[in-house]
């Protein structure tokens, strides 16, 4: 019995579409592609792995889609991940017909008995996505599913000990109160500043600093935001993680604007485990649209100037929160 389905949209089949529709599809698709591997990247408890993106591409240079190009597909496994009774969540699978984003919907095998008891929930959220693109949060929708599904095979000691650690209402309150982390007012805070990058007439730059409370974050913002050139950005969205004294991380995002741009940095600081830091990136926006690809450059420009400033170490991908680099300005 198969599991593989998906809500198709109305819409013309790929071999009925217009070439320009075609080539429509396939750039969307590749962009999407590129920027979930970038998102993803180094993320220890879920791997996403494309293939037909190569095909893919060269279709694009060629100029030329054909019929017979093979469909590119997704594969999410979930690493460590169990079901409730005790068995490993296999991969979910994810193809791609040939006229999605516009006329279709991604084909979904959940792979999995658990999971494919939440097929309504994530088949309602691929209907709500009809005519955009529809992977990163369903992503986003299966990672929850699948925490749920791990939850309930946890005993209940580890589970309450777990929401304790990582409430976010919890680790807001604990960290108003000034006790773990508290700000040195004394402790003069580097700002590092990434060089520019230009994509299609849009510029990005990355800024970060070693932060240890909200105060500090605050203190940082306000800095950053006195430059004139950063203050004229289109965007600027940050990200930040700070370790409590109880081991919970206090973790927040704004995404300024550029919706779940934020959202994905914070994802990428937690791949990596990056802690005491908080990362800025400025967005003057240049009049072309990027689409999805603008998120794989936000993400990758800040994680490139974690690595340069010296926050991630070789082995284990954790953030130290060195500030020995010079500030740039």
């Amino acid at each position: 019995q198969t599991r593989t389905w998906g809500p198709y949209c109305k819409g013309k089949s790929g071999s009925d579409m217009e070439e320009r529709e075609r080539l429509e599809c396939i750039e969307r698709q590749v962009c999407e592609a590129e920027a979930l591997l970038a998102i993803y990247e180094g993320d220890e408890t879920l791997r996403v792995e494309f293939s037909g993106l190569d095909g893919a591409r060269e279709a694009l240079e060629a100029g030329s889609p054909t019929t017979e190009l093979e469909e590119i597909s997704m594969v999410l496994t979930f690493a460590g991940a169990r079901d409730h009774g005790g068995g490993s969540l296999p991969s979910v699978r994810f193809s791609l017909p040939m006229s999605y984003p516009l006329n279709a919907c991604p084909r979904v095998d959940l792979g999995s008995r658990a999971l494919n008891g939440k097929k309504d929930r994530v088949l309602e959220a691929l209907r709500s996505e009809a005519g955009n693109e529809a992977l990163f949060p369903i992503v986003q929708l299966l990672n929850e599913l699948v925490e749920e599904e791990a939850a309930r095979a946890e005993p209940e000691e580890g589970r309450i000990e777990e929401l304790v650690s990582t409430s976010p209402d919890v680790r807001e309150a604990e960290g108003s109160e000034g006790d773990p982390g508290a700000p040195d007012t004394s402790r003069k805070i580097k700002i590092l500043h990434s060089a520019p990058l230009t994509e299609r007439k849009s510029t990005f730059q990355a800024h970060l600093a070693e932060v240890h409370s909200v105060e500090e974050i605050e203190k940082v913002m306000s800095e950053l935001l006195s430059i004139k050139k950063v203050a004229a950005s289109t965007h600027n969205m940050m990200a930040y993680r700070i370790q409590l004294e109880n081991g919970g991380v206090l973790q927040d995002y704004d995404d300024d604007g550029e919706a779940a741009a934020g959202s994905r940095m914070l994802h990428m600081l937690q791949a990596v485990n990056a802690l005491n830091v908080l990362v800025v990136v400025s967005r003057w926006y240049g009049g072309v649209q990027l689409g999805p690809s603008r998120f794989a450059i936000i993400n990758n420009v800040a994680r490139r100037h974690l690595q340069d400033a010296g926050f991630l170490e070789e082995e284990g991908g954790v953030c130290k929160s060195k500030s020995s680099r010079k500030t740039k300005r």
